[in-house]
């Protein structure tokens, strides 16, 4: 029986370097993944801004929301209690994240 020598193991670590055959090729799936993921922000027609208005108004803190709001090229929705609305800022903020009001697309009681 033939024996192989003893491989050092820095040698043996290059055996199981990831191989990457196509470089780039991540890069631009990922990429295209990102156009195809975002939509363009629809505007609300005065009717619809006008409930959100009041919708708005009406919030008090702690009141349990989903809030959809346009965020990073699409939609998101968030969902969770109100902590406050800052209409100066025009900011909502909800589960501590503060939502800019003229992104907000829609807004639902989630209870």
């Amino acid at each position: 029986m033939v024996r192989r020598p003893h491989m050092p193991m820095s040698e043996r670590a290059k055996i199981f370097i990831p191989f990457d055959p196509l470089p780039g090729y991540r890069q631009m799936l990922r990429e295209r993944e990102e156009e195809l993921l975002n939509v363009p922000r629809v505007d609300l027609s005065g009717e619809q801004r006008e409930r959100l208005s009041r919708q708005i108004r009406e919030l008090e803190p702690g009141q349990l929301v989903a809030v959809t709001h346009y965020a990073g090229g699409r939609y998101v929705k968030t969902v969770g209690c109100v902590s406050r609305v800052l209409e100066a800022d025009a900011l909502l903020c909800v589960v501590g994240e503060k939502i800019p009001i003229d992104t907000v697309a829609a807004i639902e009681d989630a209870e």
